[in-house]
């Protein structure tokens, strides 16, 4: 399991970072004449040698066969482990000499380029002096594996001394821009060091000197104090491109050093630094190739690879790595003249690591040599374009990715009036917003002296692309959703993606999407044409129930003229309603309806939401004719009284039935039945209306009214009155005849 970053961070910062020690030492001696120098040496096998003097010395090595005589050279001796001494000897010359020499075992040693201030030519050793204000140490790393037991830390360290002249004297400063990795974890993370070269050993007064970090002391024997400042832990990908900074400028409490890195294209300064110094008159950083500081340590530039701290000495599995450093002044920025492939003055070492030239750089790998230097390998300076945009739209950034490799690093590119610092080997990518329109451009890409490389590059550059939506924030749960997607301009062909809730469901310029239940959605639709340009647009969605219709009629049968009457409720759905009512096909929208016919009649009700969910209720509405009545009239009588009762029957046909019957006799309800037969009905003396009317269910009625005459019947009356006479007679008479 990886270990969090806060405790990496805990347990490197408690570690003695980076005590300065030699494995390859620098030395400075005068000699008069015919006064020697004897250097104990303990090699683990093999031995560096590099020497300059102004004068011929005597030069050899006890114990072996090796002597010579010269004022420079330089050489690796395989001797087996052990313990030597290197014998200096001014027996040849009658002048003090001065003498340099840079001696030790070539490895352990931290590994990588350094800039001791000598060059090696033709078997010389020819040494230098370079001033200047800042220092740029460039990786480039595609693998690194490295451990020691249980740790498997390693450093990238960019160290160099700054030198301060003051009224009193100088000072010399080891300054430390330092990456430490736990390789198997692919974590680093800064870390800068400021030591006393002045004198031996280091000591910094915490009240003098002010920055992000603080002093520490370590050492029991020879305690050393020095200044140290650690950032957080990051994680690291490959290929892991690393820039790392150090410049110093006079300040009036002192001298300011900054310490940075480049994060992409912006450089991090995480750790300003001022020493606070008296009467500074100058101050820079330095090598020199032919003085040793104060205590006694070399003045060169290294930047080295080597174990994480505490002067671990570190092997590693693996590294891929390409290096080179450059140095800035006020005016020019240049390279070192010679690089060795050695740290000096570096404590942490690696065991097995080496370097070559390659491509204008560096690579440093593992493995073992007996190189004394470096040699340098003139590379041609190439470039040209792996690939960028053909068309883009306005307001994007192109991207054109370069490939550059020979002659001196960092490069410089330019394309019309943008420019760009490529610290790398290899592949750059140029990142820069062009003007609209069609493009023939001209790269232009500079190497550190001066060599030109032209490219050139077409580009068209669209109009910006316009994207309208046309979509219902509102729908209901039987209705899909309907969006469409207008777009016009950019770079062709689009790409269309549309999202519910976060999940792709179409990609199709049109969405149309069924919600499986009702609520509150998220829609979003994303645009992108072919030069990635995107649009995204977001939408709510709200899903409601499916509309419910409640329709009814007030009948489903009437008689001609006689309204029915359209009931209609609403619920759920997406309000507004619209309602059409159909009659046989034709739009009538009314919802009290009159028939002027008899016959069956389609009714059609259709309702319809905003959100165009639709509802259809159909009805049969029969129409029959108004009701006829048709009534059987039977008088009855007797002997006296014509006319003295009636017999009604009714018959109906049409309207709806039941029926009722009335029966009216001079105006007075006298019958109310359903059904009218064979009612009898006495009649009085004189005449007598009789009115019968029938109504059906809905109220429509049909009537009959007959004027009935009742009197006596004379005739039948004298009749018998002649009758009785003629009887009453007849028996007088028989009874006279008795």
């Amino acid at each position: 399991m990886k270990k969090p970053l806060l405790i990496l961070a805990l347990i490197l910062l408690s570690l003695p970072l980076l005590q300065p020690k030699a494995y390859i030492s620098p030395l400075n001696f005068i000699l008069p004449p015919n006064y020697y120098e004897e250097i104990p040496v303990n090699t683990n096998g093999g031995l560096y040698v590099y020497l300059y003097a102004n004068s011929t010395v005597y030069f050899a090595i006890e114990g072996t066969n090796y002597s010579d005589v010269a004022s420079s050279f330089y050489s690796y001796f395989p001797l087996p482990p052990g313990s030597y001494y290197i014998i200096v000897s001014n027996n040849v010359s009658n002048s003090v000499v001065d003498v340099q020499i840079y001696y030790g075992s070539g490895r352990p040693a931290p590994t990588g380029i350094a800039d001791y201030g000598i060059e090696l030519k033709g078997g010389t050793v020819k040494p230098y002096v370079e001033e200047f204000n800042g220092v740029i140490g460039v990786a480039q790393i595609y693998s690194i594996s490295a451990v020691n037991g249980t740790d498997y830390g390693a450093s990238l360290q960019l160290n160099t001394v700054l030198q301060v002249n003051t009224v009193q004297g100088t000072q010399q400063y080891w300054l430390q821009n330092v990456i430490q990795f736990i390789t198997n974890e692919s974590i680093y993370r800064y870390v800068d060091n400021i030591w006393n070269y002045t004198s031996s050993p280091s000591e910094l007064n915490s009240s003098l000197i002010q920055g992000e970090g603080y002093v520490y002391n370590v050492g029991l024997l020879s305690p050393s104090s020095y200044y140290a400042y650690a950032t957080q832990g990051f994680n690291m990908t490959y290929p892991f491109y690393a820039v790392l900074f150090i410049s110093v400028q006079t300040i009036p409490q002192g001298v300011l050093v900054h310490f940075g890195y480049l994060n992409d294209s912006m450089t991090i300064w995480y750790d300003n630094v001022t020493i606070k110094i008296s009467n500074v008159e100058s101050a820079y950083l330095l090598v020199d190739g032919y003085n040793v500081t104060g205590s006694g340590n070399a003045y060169d530039t290294e930047l080295v690879f080597g174990g994480i701290s505490n002067g671990e000495i570190t092997y590693y599995n693996s590294l891929n790595a390409m290096l080179y450093l450059a140095y800035v002044n006020s005016t020019n920025v240049f390279t070192p003249k010679a690089l060795l492939p050695f740290g000096l003055d570096t404590a942490e070492a690696s065991d097995n690591l080496f370097t070559t030239s390659y491509q204008g750089a560096y690579k440093v790998k593992v493995g073992n040599g007996e190189e004394t230097y470096i040699p340098t390998i003139s590379t041609p300076f190439k470039a040209q374009i792996i690939n960028g945009s053909k068309e883009i739209d306005l307001g994007q950034r192109d991207y054109i990715t370069v490939n550059v490799t020979g002659g001196q690093p960092p490069y410089f590119i330019n394309i019309g009036n943008k420019s760009f610092i490529d610290f790398y080997v290899g592949n750059y990518t140029i990142s820069y917003e062009p003007s609209l329109g069609n493009q023939s451009l001209q790269i232009n890409v500079y190497d550190l002296k001066g060599e030109k490389n032209t490219l050139y590059y077409n580009l068209t550059v669209n109009p910006d692309p316009v994207v309208g939506v046309k979509i219902s924030n509102v729908t209901d749960l039987g209705i899909p959703i309907v969006a469409i997607a207008n777009s016009s301009l950019g770079t062709k062909p689009y790409h269309f993606a549309w999202y519910v809730n976060g999940n792709l469901v179409s990609k199709e310029n049109v969405l149309k999407f069924n919600f499986s239940s009702v609520g509150a959605y998220n829609v979003t639709f994303v645009f992108t044409d072919s030069a990635g340009y995107e649009i995204e647009k977001e939408f709510k969605i709200t899903v409601n129930p499916d509309p419910v219709v409640n329709a009814s009629l007030s009948a489903n049968k009437t008689d001609v003229g006689v309204p029915v009457n359209l009931s209609l409720n609403y619920s759920l759905g997406t309000q507004p309603y619209k309602t059409y009512v159909y009659l046989n096909g034709s739009l009538i929208n009314e919802k009290l309806i009159n028939f002027s016919k008899t016959g069956l009649y389609n009714l059609t009700v259709v309702v319809i939401d905003s959100a165009g969910y639709k509802v259809i209720r159909t009805f049969y509405v029969t129409v029959i004719k108004d009701p006829q009545l048709s009534v059987n009239v039977a008088t009855t009588g007797n002997f006296f009284i014509e006319n003295s009762g009636v017999t009604l029957s009714g018959i109906t046909s049409g309207g709806i039935p039941p029926y009722t019957y009335y029966v009216y006799l001079n105006g007075k309800l006298v019958y109310t039945k359903n059904s009218l037969s064979g009612y009898s009905l006495s009649l009085n003396i004189g005449n007598n209306n009789v009115t019968v009317v029938v109504k059906d269910s809905l109220g429509v009625v049909s009537e009959q009214s007959y004027l009935l005459k009742t009197s006596y019947n004379l005739t039948d009356i004298a009749v018998v009155a002649i009758l009785i006479i003629v009887a009453i007679v007849a028996i007088v008479v028989i009874v006279k005849r008795k």
